[in-house]
């Protein structure tokens, strides 16, 4: 391990012969791979989240984004108004979040966290953080964010070409101009920058 926790970068993997041209030179065999050992690792991580995954995806938008509408908030990450309802009752009802009335529109309910729904967003993230570093150990801390951040790029390449993305298949819409990049913001990334 380094100073910072982090396992240190591993050599026990076979090296991939890139001029073969195999299986594993193919991005459709890497990224169902890597997404079932992610989902694994990751639902873990966040299983104190009440709603698991989609409940830590509210606590992110809630507490780095303007406030919205319960309504907006589940188009935003692509869950179904009605799941939306089950997951924000959930994250209510530990405490986590509450619902206030929208000051221009008193029938609309906006979601806001509390402080312990950003206490709770503070340790998810932490735990989330480690399991991503086992699903990366054999990478150094640079190659992890460049992972992330390429990654991150290409999620948005992808978003762009919507048209051609399946219906049923739901996820949070890529809007970076959202979350908030100021300073003052109480639930700092723990994402290497």
């Amino acid at each position: 391990m380094n100073r910072s926790g982090r396992a240190e970068p591993t050599t026990g993997l076979p090296e991939i012969d890139w001029a073969a041209g195999g299986i594993e030179t193919e991005l459709g065999w890497a990224l169902p791979l890597v997404l079932q050992e992610f989902t694994r690792l990751g639902t873990g991580a966040v299983a104190d989240v009440p709603g698991g995954p989609r409940g830590y995806q509210v606590l992110v938008a809630i507490t780095t984004e303007e406030t919205s509408s319960q309504l907006a908030l589940a188009r935003r990450l692509g869950v179904d108004k009605t799941q939306m309802t089950y997951v924000v009752d959930a994250l209510e009802a530990g405490g986590y979040v509450e619902r206030r009335p929208a000051p221009t529109d008193r029938r609309v309910r906006q979601v806001l966290p509390t402080g312990a729904g950003r206490e709770l967003l503070a340790r998810a993230r932490r735990s989330l953080r480690d399991a991503e570093g086992v699903l990366m150990g054999h990478l150094s801390e640079d190659e992890q964010t460049s992972v992330r951040h390429l990654l991150a790029r290409v999620a948005l390449a992808a978003g762009a070409t919507a048209p051609g993305v399946d219906p049923a298949f739901q996820h949070p819409l890529a809007a970076p101009e959202r979350s908030r990049r100021n300073p003052s913001s109480s639930i700092p990334s723990t994402t290497p920058q």
